[in-house]
């Protein structure tokens, strides 16, 4: 039997992706199976796809790719087919804006010549497309991957005009498969419900103590991360050395980060970002939360189960309570309630002993969703629908979507070091850095040990490459294992240590953390005009009163300023800084400070964060800034931040005035339009010999900045300028512009501007007139950091009106 799983991105990473993954896994054991994916926006897939299976894109969307299709035709091509809105996917999908009559095009030619048996969507607009466009001896089955409620009320109707036209609509609750049943009745529809299914991870959970909650998901507004960390806000005092690691990429990341720092939780409560195999930041949990609003099913309540985790999670619609035994497995607390999820993370922090019971009992009882008892029932549908005989033997589940990774690292707290083990051991491995190459040979057992102390390894970032017949190559297929983080900073006796990771290209990078002496952060707090930094001294025993944190300009050595850090007998030293004493003398110049800790006999001690076993705190953790005033309206922003290789410093920078923007307005100007027009209102007149700029933060031009020059206002102050709109679009019949642009507004001395904040602005569109058959749209808002997002867009009317009509 072949198998045909149509999905709009496989190339991206999400729930939907990850079940995909599973069920084409397990099912080509022994069935041909292929996943089509609409788009192709990466050379290769973020959740690697077994060899086995067969990924085809319809529509490869990277720039200049040179990717090509049927016939050697490009897979991307700017015609006017990809300008205009789609026909058969239906625009009411929330997909529907990425799609065209390209992808439309892409579809029908598939849909049309597909040998598969049997073809499955994974979103309504592709089930719709299906029942819309595939040929008749095809076995079409429609997958729910959210909720019937999760939906538009637009486009339930497509969906209850169109899914009668297909054979299977399988939900992953029966409690969906139930609202489906009254709510939108599908006649000669088989209707089920199969949950999704997860594998079992090559490692669970050691049982180290980690004091750590996970939670993983898209940072979006139904996962309800704000809950989670105003629920941890409430117990973590109770609780010390806890700290919430929250894994995901999301359009809440600035706004749940604000929260965060609202409630001065940088050190406790740390956006991780995504990961392309959370299996491994499971296992460094105690524990998992989930405190979604609605959940569709809960993979990463499975995935967090599986690897050994028990749950606390909202007793939310649909999936939760389907997965979770209250009280043996997990803990199932009130939707939408804070001081439910808070009792349930109090009640798990305080107890080892049930900790480590729902532990045992969440691998056992996880086992339910298991690919082999999972994707039978779906092979038993295929097969009904098909009308192909399935073979007597069981089904042969594949361990994993992917074959055991090229490369496995286990990074112990215990040593310190590193250990990589590979399938086929390279001839030699050479860790790189700039100006430096360390050669090491595999041992007897084809095992690499990086040993920081032994191998001499400075403290930096480095690129691992494999050598074999004079051949160099990165490691990119590895999985990272990491067992005894976090460490105890009265437990370690010097700092060394290798931790693996990596990079943004996913290659192996291992982060070298030495120092013969060190002091570990554990608190930065930015209040009452001063900067508190707390920790302990690393291998240190015995108080010392005359202690002193050091702040060293980067660039000028010489510049030095020091206050009181007295340590504690068993090596807890605090330090307060004064910003003020730091940038005195030297406001309107951005400059970078680095830390040390030193001690009474003249000793130098690192300052920052290390044993935890993470890497990379300067895109986790961001403390807020203090403003130091000066004279003339503007003076330095003092900020403590971490460095490439996690050790504390400060930053300063220019600091704007405290000027309020009231108004924002944008507009195209110029003869054609290729211009945008600022028009800048503020609540008061800028100070003499301010300059004033808007800059490109993303977009065309990032990096650029374009002069605002103040103008005569009735009240407050006024600042116009003009920034290019770079049109590059030939405009024909259905062609137009689009573009974003992320802006900062910027004050302050020559040469040293700061950033004006602009977070309460109304938003406002306008529109204009231009040549040809288009409306040109413009239209700023607020950006949650204070930026401006400014859109321009041209709306094609004839096209605009047809899709209004429909």
């Amino acid at each position: 039997m072949k198998i045909a799983y149509l999905i709009n991105d496989m190339y991206g990473i999400g729930g939907t992706v990850r079940t995909v993954a599973n069920q084409a896994a397990t099912l080509s054991v022994r069935h041909e199976v292929e996943i089509v994916s609409v788009f192709r926006h990466r050379a290769e897939p973020v959740l690697p796809v077994p060899a086995q299976v067969r990924l085809r894109p319809l529509v490869d969307v990277r720039q200049h790719s040179g990717a090509t299709g049927v016939g050697g035709r490009p897979l991307y091509e700017g015609s006017e087919r990809a300008g205009l809105p789609p026909l058969l996917f239906p625009p009411e999908d929330a997909r529907g804006a990425a799609h065209s009559r390209l992808t439309d095009d892409r579809l029908e030619e598939f849909l049309a010549t597909t040998d598969a048996d049997v073809v499955v969507g994974t979103r309504p607009g592709l089930n719709v497309a299906i029942a819309r466009a595939a040929p008749s001896h095809v076995a079409k089955v429609g997958q729910e991957h959210l909720t019937y409620e999760q939906h538009s009320l637009p486009l339930r109707r497509v969906m209850e005009l169109e899914y009668p036209n297909l054979d299977a609509f399988v939900t992953v609750t029966e409690a969906d498969a139930r609202t489906y049943g009254v709510r939108m009745p599908l006649p000669g529809v088989e209707v089920l419900s199969i949950p999704n299914a997860v594998p079992a991870p090559h490692f669970t959970a050691d049982g180290h103590d980690s004091r750590t909650i996970v939670a993983a998901g898209r940072l979006a507004p139904s996962k309800r991360h704000d809950l989670l960390v105003q629920a941890f806000s409430m117990v973590c005092d109770d609780h010390p050395g806890w700290t919430l690691r929250i894994y995901g990429r999301g359009g809440l990341r600035d706004t749940l980060a604000q929260l965060v720092g609202s409630l001065g939780l940088q050190d406790r409560v740390w956006l991780m970002g995504p990961h392309p195999r959370v299996e491994e930041a499971w296992a460094q949990g105690a524990f998992a939360a989930a405190t979604s609003s609605e959940e569709p099913f809960g993979m990463t309540i499975v995935e967090a189960m599986r690897s050994g985790l028990p749950v606390v999670s909202t007793d939310c619609p649909h999936g939760p309570a389907a997965i979770i035994r209250h009280g043996e497995d997990g803990i199932l607390v009130p939707n939408r309630s804070v001081q439910g999820i808070a009792q349930g993370l109090a009640e798990l922090m305080a107890d080892d002993g049930l900790r480590e019971r729902m532990s045992r009992a969440a691998l056992a009882d996880s086992v339910r969703f298991d690919p082999a008892n999972v994707v039978r029932e779906h092979e038993r549908l295929f097969a009904r629908l098909s009308g192909e005989r399935l073979p007597a033997a069981s089904l042969v589940p594949s361990p994993r979507p992917e074959p055991p990774a090229a490369c496995l690292v286990r990074a112990s707290a215990a040593d310190g070091r590193a250990v990589l083990s590979f399938t086929h051991p390279p001839e030699r491995l050479v860790l790189e850095r700039p100006g430096e190459r360390v050669t090491l040979a595999p041992d007897e057992d084809g095992n690499v040990v990086v040993d920081a102390d032994a191998d001499r390894l400075a403290a930096r970032t480095w690129d691992v490459i494999r050598v074999d017949g004079g051949k160099e190559a990165p490691l990119l297929d590895l999985e990272i294992r990491q067992d005894g983080y976090p460490l105890s900073a009265g437990d370690v006796e010097r700092l060394c240590l290798v931790l693996p990771d990596r990079s943004s290209k996913g290659r192996l990078v291992l982060h070298v953390r030495r120092a013969a002496r060190h002091a570990e952060v554990e608190h930065v707090e930015v209040a009452d005009e001063l900067i508190t930094v707390q920790g302990r001294v690393v291998g240190r025993r015995g108080a010392d009163a005359r202690a002193r944190l050091a702040v060293r300009n980067r660039a000028a050595p010489r510049i030095l300023r020091e206050f009181s850090a007295p340590v504690a007998a068993d090596g807890r030293f605090t330090g307060v800084i004064d910003p003020e004493t730091v940038v005195r003398g030297r406001h309107g110049e951005p400059e970078t400070w680095e830390l040390r800790l030193v001690l009474s006999d003249g000793s130098e001690h690192t300052v920052g964060r290390h044993l935890t076993g993470v890497a990379g705190y300067r895109g986790i953790i961001q403390y807020p800034a203090h403003h130091v005033a000066a004279r003339r309206g503007y003076g330095s922003r003092v900020r403590p931040y971490y460095t490439v290789n996690d050790r504390l410093g400060l930053r300063t920078s220019p600091a704007a005035p405290a000027l309020g923007v009231d108004e924002v307005r944008v507009r195209p100007a110029g003869r054609r339009r290729e211009l945008l027009r600022f028009d800048v209102r503020l609540d008061t007149a800028p100070p003499e010999g301010m300059e004033c700029a808007v800059e490109v933060v993303r977009g065309t031009d990032a990096g650029q900045r374009f002069p605002l020059h103040e103008t005569a206002a009735s009240s407050g102050g006024r600042l116009v300028g003009s920034l290019p709109l770079l049109d590059r679009a030939e405009y024909g019949a259905v062609s137009g512009l689009r573009a974003v642009w992320q802006l900062r507004l910027l004050m302050g001395p020559s040469g040293g501007l700061g950033r004006v904040g602009a977070r309460s602005i109304p938003q406002r569109t306008v529109r204009r007139w231009r040549r040809g058959p288009f409306i040109r749209s413009v239209t700023v808002g607020p950006q949650g950091g204070g930026d401006l997002i400014v859109t321009v867009a041209d709306v094609h009317v004839m096209e605009a009106i047809d899709r209004r009509l429909r």
